[in-house]
């Protein structure tokens, strides 16, 4: 029996993570002997407790399952990596907990480990929308690959900003099986995503998206790319599992600033304020990693820099205002005059404008369009 098999069997039990199998492996020369062992002398195995030794020694054809799974993923066009693979992802090699076992539809790229990750919150705001399609678009344009948890919500954003861009490639990671999508909505994202990148996961093809399975599934969105950057985040976001697996890993992190009065900025300028990289384009980005050979692509592709403005991000009197306004500065009495506004108000209106970035002031509370 080859090893191939047995750790696709093994991992395929439900228990044996990278840990318990690397005791496995200092115990058994032969890998294979490990279903055929003694209760007793499984329970002594650092990390092996007694559910799991049970779970193990408790399976009839462990190696029968083992061939079914690649069978099956064979029929869908789906891949199955194992470590000591040729092809497998070197890019975990150094994980204190690397996987062992990859089911992935798609190509995989050697270029692929020139990426950055992007997340974020389920239910971004319009300028977490904009700011996260626009900032994967300019990570694709400077030839990083996006990854990314195809998560409703900045995942899901960050993957079509990459596909924005023609040349764009984008990793998905899934907390489930490839087989049972989740969430179920992105099934059409997830095959976009086969074509120019691919959609992984460590879980077993018909492998439901349990609670346990997401804060595992982070360390590998954050362990495959060269840095993490969070969009918007709550203080009590998921988020910040992938920050805590990015660090451990030494990976930087990075985070985008938001309005200090809305609760998915609170997240991110907490990351600001514990050091994070503030992220206002991603020239920030490719500055800190040292990158110039990407600063220099994004900006001959086209690159904008800063992020831009987006009137989605404005409420329906801001957009009212903005378009009563010049490109020439006037006073704020006189814009009063001409809109017919009530001054309070209106300086409330101009002060958030200033803060979006479509109206910049002047010396004597003058106020002008950008």
């Amino acid at each position: 029996m080859d090893d191939r098999l047995t750790l696709l069997a093994l991992h395929l039990t439900g228990v044996i993570g990278p840990r318990r199998l690397k005791s496995a492996r200092e115990a058994f020369p032969r890998l294979e002997d490990v279903f055929g062992a003694k209760e007793e002398r499984l329970q002594e195995l650092p990390d092996w407790t007694q559910p799991c030794t049970k779970k193990v020694l408790s399976l009839a054809n462990p190696f029968e399952r083992a061939e079914k799974e690649l069978e099956e993923a064979a029929r869908f066009g789906i891949r199955v990596f194992v470590a000591g693979d040729a092809d497998f992802p070197t890019v975990f090699e150094n994980l204190y907990d690397p996987p062992f076992v990859l089911w992935t539809k798609g190509v995989l790229l050697k270029d692929d480990e020139n990426a950055l990750a992007i997340i974020g919150c389920r239910r971004p705001t319009p300028y977490g929308k904009h700011a996260a399609l626009h900032l994967a678009e300019g990570v694709a344009r400077a030839g990083y690959t996006v990854v990314s948890g195809l998560a409703r919500g900045i995942d899901s954003l960050a993957h079509r900003g990459a596909l924005k861009h023609p040349q764009g490639r984008t990793l998905a990671f899934l907390g489930s099986g490839l087989l049972n999508m989740y969430p179920p909505e992105n099934g059409e994202l997830a095959e976009e995503i086969t074509q120019r990148g691919a959609v992984l996961s460590e879980y077993p093809l018909h492998a439901k998206p349990m609670a346990l399975h997401f804060p595992q599934r982070n360390r590998l969105i954050s362990g495959a790319a060269r840095g993490v950057l969070v969009v918007e985040a709550r203080k009590d976001s998921g988020s910040f599992i992938t920050v805590d697996h990015a660090l451990e890993q030494g990976r930087p992190v990075f985070a985008v600033p938001g309005p200090i009065d809305h609760p998915q900025s609170e997240g991110t300028h907490t990351l600001i304020q514990q050091g994070a990289q503030l992220v206002t384009g991603v020239e920030d980005i490719f500055h800190e990693l040292g990158d110039l050979r990407a600063e220099t692509l994004f900006k001959s592709s086209g690159g904008t820099g800063r992020v831009p403005p987006s009137k989605e991000l404005l409420s329906a009197d801001e957009q009212n205002l903005l378009e009563k306004m010049s490109h020439e500065p006037r006073h704020v009495d006189q814009l009063a005059r001409e809109t017919q506004s009530d001054l309070r108000k209106l300086n409330e209106l101009l002060l958030f404008l200033e803060m979006k970035g479509f109206v910049q002031q002047t010396p004597g509370h003058c106020y002008f369009k950008i």
